[in-house]
């Protein structure tokens, strides 16, 4: 019987110590549903977001301040316009960047690291948070 109580509190202390590593995760289904909380004026996600913006995801770490997003839009010429006046950032200073971050994990719905190239992206960074701009697909991934 001692010998189950040892391993069953192993088991619970180990269970503990895998949920600590699991960072909160946020889906908004639009815009209008997350002008309902605080994120953008906290600075939790950026201010690129427009009101056009859907299935918005993020995952971050509070303690560290970093995180991970996406967000898809619908007005292509508006971002265009609005990503063109960012500084362009390099591949490497990215991949740099996110092999930095260990808390919160990459999220597997993150864009491959090996889609980050200037023929498939646009890669820019405005205030603390880098900007990938898919090419081919209304979508806007964000990182800090």
């Amino acid at each position: 019987m001692e010998r189950v109580i040892k391993i069953a509190s192993l088991m619970i202390v180990w269970l503990c110590l895998a949920s600590c590593y699991e960072s909160p995760h946020i889906d908004f289904h639009s815009y209008q549903e997350l002008s309902e909380y605080n994120f953008i004026s906290n600075g939790w996600i950026p201010e690129v977001v427009g009101n056009d913006a859907y299935s918005i995801q993020e995952t971050y770490d509070v303690n560290n301040k970093h995180l991970f997003g996406k967000f898809d839009f619908k007005d292509r010429p508006k971002y265009d316009s609005i990503i063109k006046n960012y500084l362009i950032a390099e591949e490497d200073s990215l991949l740099i960047r996110i092999k930095e971050i260990n808390k919160p994990r990459c999220p597997e719905w993150f864009i491959p690291k090996e889609n980050l190239t200037k023929e498939k992206c646009v890669m820019v960074k405005v205030e603390n948070f880098y900007l990938i701009m898919e090419k081919k697909r209304n979508r806007i991934y964000y990182l800090r």
